[in-house]
């Protein structure tokens, strides 16, 4: 789990194995139901640590769910704005 696109989808799955709807989860934490619909599927830049922690929290998890990675480089930051942008049928390479 590399980018906020695979943190946003393992949320996605963890939230469908509980029987939640996004407007359920989202209610209970504090947040619009586009805003996590987005969150989801990589529709975002980045995304609040506080919205995290809050949304691993109503789902039962720490932060320790978040596997931690190596020193974040320009070439990570480049290859995630194209996925990103590949994800929603942007602009490609």
């Amino acid at each position: 789990m590399n980018t906020l696109l695979d943190l946003g989808r393992e949320l996605a799955r963890l939230r469908k194995e509980r029987g939640m709807t996004q407007k359920e989860l989202a209610s209970l934490c504090g947040m619009g139901q586009s805003t996590l619909a987005r969150f989801e599927t990589g529709g975002v830049a980045e995304f609040g640590s506080r919205k995290l922690l809050r949304l691993l929290e109503v789902l039962g998890y720490g932060m320790d769910f978040v596997p931690m990675k190596r020193e974040f480089t320009l070439d990570d930051a480049l290859a995630e704005r194209q996925r990103t942008f590949e994800s929603v049928g942007g602009v490609q390479r």
